[in-house]
């Protein structure tokens, strides 16, 4: 299963800051200016250096992310209904992430030792994406 993440112009920023946080290779991105040239759809030049698709891989698992402009995609309601779950290689690891997240963001539950897993946290990042951290 793949992860997609819509933001409203803030792809380009979201994906370098989750490549710092997550240690990743450079994310593979398409902007619209890339697209092929279309004579009936042509791209508004305000939109050209949007990110239409990008892929960017953290652990195994692939999370595409891209911008929504208005009147192309429906409008971004940023909420609750999906979250992304990091499962740490160490304590360190997972206190590293989960403070980075934390930063401009909102901890939902601290990061802490629970029945089911040596540290479990939920944060709020600063672009409104919701994060469990896991460490077993």
């Amino acid at each position: 299963m793949d992860i997609y993440l819509h933001f409203s112009d803030q792809a380009t920023e979201a994906i370098a800051f989750y490549e710092t946080v997550f240690k990743t290779e450079p994310a593979q991105i398409m902007t619209f200016g890339q697209m092929p040239h279309d004579e009936e759809h042509p791209v508004d030049e305000n939109i050209k250096n949007l990110v239409m698709n990008s892929n960017l891989k953290i652990n195994d698992t692939n999370v595409m992310i891209s911008d929504s402009p208005e009147g192309m995609a429906p409008p971004i309601v940023v909420g609750n209904n999906v979250a992304l779950v990091f499962n740490a290689k160490t304590a360190d690891e997972a206190s590293n992430i989960f403070q980075q997240l934390a930063t401009n963001g909102t901890v939902l539950l601290p990061l802490e030792k629970t029945f089911w897993a040596d540290l479990y946290g939920m944060v709020k990042d600063q672009y409104g994406v919701n994060w469990h951290i896991n460490l077993y």
